[in-house]
């Protein structure tokens, strides 16, 4: 889950200073906690956020809490899940990625593992009540011949993720609820892509961020946004970007969740190469004619020596939640932007 290492690294950098205020999130449950998706409840100031609870033995059990945004969670409750079907008794780990409003309810997109499988993940739909008694749908692409899926969002019926094949990584989906079916999402002469947020615009409209990978530029890859049409199901206004608007030769760049934001979208996101590498805050406007403009980043630090690496992995309004590490093992923070 760890995929970034944090340093304080600015080259040609459009960043922005902020007012910023960290504290932990994490379950009260025995465990560690891994934050992972987050959207807001509707006709509510309250949140669903999204995780897994690690709790040893590689055991892991889904997370969500739905509260308001507070120091530790303090104000909200968790509910835990695990993957549950008709004559199967062998799931070791659920993991709860992109929450969503579902009725009274709330629907969210993920992953589990079963020990009668290995070690590979299967991606999964839960929607129902918070109590765990909804429906789980297994979500399969590429007919089944996939080694790895992670489900990462959801939003306006359709959820976006990605999966491996024994023989490569890094293949984007979208996946239509009602239908069951599926669109296979490729950046612009992209040897790998993925998919980790979107954003429904209204209509047919949304808007999707991830990052891929180029034959050309070899193990350096780049963050994107780009516009999807549900009904042309045509990718549009595609642009990608490097962490902190450095070289494209030297990082490594994702961009994990997005939320509407000042001008157009706000992005979580996170850059690393060998030596340095960051979490951050991104805002990206839209330009009049409907393309995406320059990101502005806002550098995230978790204010504690002991905090040896942090990941920025959701974002809403200008919240961002994530995982820490330290000596003392994993854990996840929340950041308030002002």
């Amino acid at each position: 889950m760890i995929k970034f290492i944090l340093s304080l690294f600015k080259s040609n950098c459009k960043c922005k200073d902020a007012g910023l205020t960290y504290s932990p999130f994490n379950c009260s449950l025995s465990g560690q906690t891994g934050i992972q998706g987050i959207r807001g409840v509707t006709g509510s100031s309250d949140v669903y956020v999204s995780g897994t609870l690690s709790v040893g033995g590689g055991n892991a059990l889904g997370l969500i809490y739905k509260g308001p945004l507070s120091h530790n969670s303090s104000l909200g409750q968790w509910y835990t899940f695990t993957y549950t079907q008709s004559g199967v008794d062998d799931v070791i780990n659920t993991s709860c990625y992109g929450p969503n409003n579902f009725g009274t309810g709330v629907e969210f997109v993920g992953s589990y593992k079963r020990t009668s499988t290995g070690k590979g993940a299967l991606g999964c739909l839960y929607q129902g009540p918070l109590d765990g008694s909804g429906t789980w749908t297994n979500i399969v692409p590429n007919g089944g011949a996939t080694k790895n899926v992670y489900v990462h969002s959801l939003m306006g019926g359709y959820a976006v993720g990605n999966y491996d094949t024994k023989l490569d990584n890094g293949f984007a989906f979208i996946y239509d609820i009602q239908n069951k079916s599926f669109d296979y999402i490729v950046a612009p002469d992209a040897l790998t892509t993925t998919l980790y947020g979107i954003w429904h615009n209204g209509n047919t409209s949304y808007t999707l961020v991830g990052g891929y990978s180029q034959k050309e530029l070899g193990d350096v890859s780049q963050g994107f946004i780009a516009d999807w049409d549900s009904s042309t199901k045509v990718l549009t206004n595609f642009k990608a970007y490097q962490g902190f608007n450095s070289k494209v030769d030297s990082l490594v760049t994702h961009f994990e969740g997005i939320t509407i934001g000042d001008g157009g979208y706000n992005v979580a996101a996170g850059d690393a190469n060998k030596t340095e590498g960051g979490a951050a805050f991104v805002n990206i406007k839209r330009n009049k004619d409907g393309s995406f403009g320059e990101a502005i980043w806002t550098q995230l630090k978790y204010p504690d020596n002991n905090v040896q690496m942090i990941t920025s992995d959701t974002v809403y309004q200008k919240n961002v939640l994530g995982l820490m590490l330290s000596k003392a093992g994993m854990a996840s923070y929340l950041v308030q932007i002002k």
